[in-house]
């Protein structure tokens, strides 16, 4: 895929396009019929985030005929902000690699389908991609075996998956976090934004995570744990059921390619099992109201996973193996997620309860699974 390409058009200083702006962007790239379509027929649902903000573009279907292009696509309009972690920016793709990696995933059939990218006057880098007619995975949904597979199959193709992205040790990924981590260790501003949100964090922010991050990372090198190209944002977001699939075709595509890198393979599946737990967009509670993941469905996942990867690697791991290093993986997926929610809480003096109450919980979870591994004795 190309570079971006130029279109002319400006965003307005709100950064929400009009449906005009919308139009032309998408004219760019489908040149048969979208050029056409009246601005005020489409049907645009626009969503902000911390993050990207994208949007849901829908035209009329033609009186007569079939299209010839997509009635309905999906916009992602790309964001430099507090969300691109610093400690973290030389590790994960540019936007322009992200795109190119989002192509060819598209074009492996795994994912959505990248029409083009672009870059507006004012400088804003976007995509188009197919939209998907899929929901965003629900924790319960894990408790389907079908499901529940097809996860753990989409894992293992996207870690093994040829890519044109640099290959980074993983190292460089733990002295990245260990180094943000203490960034925020004592730090007096996140106990009191704590203080006004009703939750004490003072324990969490006095924990040193660094000395039990070093024995995870011992532990996989001496079990040999394998690495791929890892997500590392595995929340249920990240993650579409397809509302209808074809017979042979998987329930389930992995979105959002922002963060990808090499790293254990056991970072992204103990995220998946982690993320059962929590809700990040619930306007109500950040906490799933269900059941964590039991050991047998880990197991049963990480017995799918093992024999996908064999599969495509002609290795001979074992569900123990990959369950093993799922345990550690799971305490650095914890460690990821309180940076990020510390640097958010810092960057934006976040003091939201529910975030808090969250965040809490993270570190009740990093403490309980170190304990169980014998980490915590340092």
């Amino acid at each position: 895929m190309a570079m971006p390409t130029p279109v002319p058009v400006t965003l307005s200083g709100g950064k929400v396009p009009s449906s005009s702006v919308i139009r032309d962007i998408l004219a760019t790239f489908l040149t048969e019929e979208w050029p056409a379509v009246n601005p005020s027929s489409l049907k645009i649902s626009y969503r902000t985030s911390f993050a990207n903000d994208h949007c849901t573009v829908e035209r009329p279907k033609p009186a007569a005929g079939t299209p010839a292009e997509p009635l309905k696509l999906f916009i992602k309009f790309c964001k430099e902000t507090a969300a691109d972690i610093e400690v973290f920016k030389h590790l994960f793709p540019t936007k322009e690699d992200e795109t190119q990696l989002c192509y060819r995933y598209g074009q492996s059939g795994l994912g959505p389908k990248v029409y083009g990218s672009f870059r507006t006057l004012d400088g804003t880098l976007g995509r188009i991609e197919q939209f998907l007619d899929a929901r965003n995975l629900e924790p319960e949904d894990v408790e389907n075996e079908s499901i529940r597979a097809d996860i753990a199959n989409a894992l293992a193709r996207f870690h093994v998956m040829e890519t044109t992205l640099e290959r980074k040790a993983a190292g460089q990924f733990y002295e990245a976090l260990i180094s943000g981590l203490t960034t925020y260790h004592g730090k007096g501003k996140l106990k009191v934004l704590g203080k006004e949100g009703g939750v004490s964090l003072d324990r969490l922010i006095e924990y040193d995570f660094s000395p039990r991050l070093t024995r995870v990372v011992d532990a996989l090198e001496s079990i040999r744990a394998k690495q791929g190209w890892c997500l590392h944002d595995m929340q249920y977001m990240n993650v579409m059921v397809k509302n209808d699939p074809g017979e042979e075709e998987s329930k389930v595509v992995l979105i959002d390619l922002e963060c990808v890198t090499q790293n254990y393979r056991a970072f992204d599946i103990g995220g998946h099992f982690m993320q059962k737990t929590f809700k990040w967009f619930d306007d109500e509670n950040k906490i799933a109201n269900c059941g964590e993941y039991t050991e047998e469905e880990k197991k049963h996942f990480c017995d799918v996973y093992a024999r996908q990867w064999n599969e495509l690697t002609g290795e001979s791991d074992t569900m123990d193996q990959v369950f093993r290093e799922s345990e550690y993986g799971y305490v650095l997926a914890v460690a990821f997620d309180i940076h990020n929610m510390l640097c958010f809480m810092d960057m934006e003096d976040d003091s939201n309860p529910l975030n808090l109450l969250g965040l809490q919980k993270l570190f009740e979870m990093f403490v309980s699974q170190c304990t169980r591994l014998g980490l915590e004795t340092v």
